[in-house]
């Protein structure tokens, strides 16, 4: 992944400090949305990022998470693109895209491809070259999904092994990194001796939903996990009611699927700021021995891999 950027991490409501929900990953030329709420394509221009934008994948339809993409289309449509938009999101979204380019006058007709997903177990939805896009259905007031983007295991090349049988760098290296033996001068070369495993990294994001186990599943060894902390740990008979997530239940999620980064995001309009939201965090990553970092994401966080 190039770049994972949290375009806006209120809830319902924005704020002056705080938009509508959206994350932005660059994943190798592609370019993707996480959800897509009001303002994201504000937040877009104020990033620098391109507009030009591959695929957007909704969590759910609630408007707050999705109430930038008419306006979104509309750009892409001025702009004259002329490349496939894929609108990924839960049943039913084919039949709201419809409906949406029906609504609006645009000016011209871009090819928007909708797809339903509907993933009782996590499954893959999604395949560019160098990720994968997973999905799992999670429970909220209405049907909604979490994704995982992960990136693909790769094989990199034993410098140590070059330099001890003295093989200089060529071509040939692509076809071992490959997994594909070679011949240089006149020797055999084996894909499996000279390269070695590197794990791909993973980011999860899961928004609007109660505590699940199969949410710490999902997550499971991620480099980075954005998760919903909707409300503090003291308002979890409100959390319930909602179906939103509290502090603490987003970092025991986190903790029982060992992720190495924790980011709270889909922070609720009452608290002006996030001091009581991060003084929580701590509180709990404390008392449940929490061994990653946790921090309460802000609009254009860079969500670190490494």
């Amino acid at each position: 992944m190039d770049e994972v950027l949290v375009l806006g991490t209120s809830s319902a409501f924005p704020t002056k400090t705080r938009n509508h929900p959206a994350v932005y990953v660059l994943l190798d030329g592609k370019h993707i949305l996480l959800d897509c709420g009001e303002g994201t394509q504000r937040q877009i221009r104020l990033s620098g990022l391109s507009p030009s934008l591959d695929s957007v994948f909704l969590t759910h339809w609630h408007g707050d998470h999705s109430l930038g993409l008419g306006g979104l289309i509309q750009s892409l449509n001025m702009m004259g693109s002329d490349r496939e938009l894929h609108v990924y999101g839960p049943p039913g979204t084919g039949k709201r895209i419809n409906r949406l380019l029906k609504t609006y006058e645009f000016y011209s007709r871009i090819n928007v491809m909708a797809v339903d997903i509907n993933a009782p177990k996590e499954r893959r939805i999604a395949s560019f070259p160098t990720h994968d896009i997973f999905s799992i259905n999670v429970k909220h007031v209405v049907k909604c999904l979490g994704y995982k983007v992960k990136e693909k295991d790769t094989l990199n090349i034993r410098e140590d092994l070059l330099v001890k049988y003295k093989i200089k760098s060529g071509p040939f290296l692509k076809k071992l990194k490959a997994g594909k033996n070679v011949v240089y001068n006149g020797k055999t070369l084996l894909w499996k001796k000279f390269t070695y495993p590197k794990k791909g990294k993973t980011f999860v994001y899961l928004t609007d939903l109660i505590y699940d186990g199969k949410l710490s599943r999902f997550a499971d060894g991620a480099d980075a996990l954005l998760i919903e902390s909707t409300f503090t740990s003291d308002s979890e008979d409100k959390a319930r009611e909602s179906f939103h997530l509290t502090v603490k239940q987003a970092l025991e999620i986190a903790k029982a699927a060992s992720v190495k980064r924790l980011y709270l995001t889909h922070i609720s309009q009452r608290y002006e700021d996030t001091d009581k939201i991060m003084k929580d965090a701590t509180h709990w990553k404390e008392r449940l021995k929490c061994k990653f970092d946790v921090s309460v994401a802000q609009d254009f966080t860079k969500i670190r891999l490494s």
